[in-house]
């Protein structure tokens, strides 16, 4: 029985690997609004009701495609506990890696063409997770009154590391994701310090 739970479990995982492709395939092929159920299931040759067996719309399927991607980071922990100073988090590189494979996926998500409900949703999601981190992981700075409030800081500091995304995704990714993952803590580190350069 656990031989067979394990086949079943493979089948899940290659069906949902087939949706998820035909998703990223579709969405830049068409756009995500244009995109429809039955071309996600045509394309990736499963029938109607296998798709709906594992999500409930195309939205759905978008959803929890984003939410795969975002466990590489959570694994990562963003910036490890005890790191120094300067040593790149393999979580991030991890993802970049991922966004890598699907550069016209990301693009249509990032460009300044971008389809609006994708870019929003990507950002939502980007923003919710940096925050939700360093809200656990500075509490402290939440209470303090002579800085920003931490929504108003990571909100800002997400979306510019979307819009760089976006940046380096149309400069047919000029950099390796390791190269670009210290640029982004470069352009961080410069904002933070142009942030406390205000205050004095």
């Amino acid at each position: 029985m656990q031989k067979l739970d394990g086949v079943e479990d493979l089948r899940v995982r290659r069906t949902r690997k087939l949706l998820q492709q035909a998703l990223i395939e579709g969405t830049v092929e068409k756009g995500f609004a244009a995109l429809t159920v039955r071309d996600i299931t045509r394309r990736a040759m499963v029938n109607r009701s296998t798709f709906y067996r594992h999500y409930l719309d195309k939205y759905d399927l978008l959803e929890q495609h984003l939410n795969e991607i975002y466990e590489v980071l959570e694994e990562g922990r963003f910036i490890g506990e005890g790191r120094h100073e300067g040593i790149i988090d393999e979580g991030i590189i991890e993802l970049f890696k991922q966004i890598q494979q699907f550069p016209d996926f990301y693009r249509v998500m990032l460009s300044a063409q971008a389809d609006a409900f994708l870019s929003q949703r990507f950002r939502q999601q980007t923003q919710q997770r940096v925050l939700a981190y360093f809200h656990q992981t500075f509490p402290e700075a939440a209470s303090d009154p002579d800085t920003p409030p931490l929504d108003l800081k990571f909100t800002t500091v997400a979306s510019a590391g979307c819009s760089a995304l976006g940046w380096w995704l149309e400069q047919e990714r000029p950099s390796t994701p390791e190269q670009f993952v210290h640029w982004l803590r470069q352009l961080s580190y410069d904002i933070s310090v142009s942030t406390l350069k205000l205050k004095q």
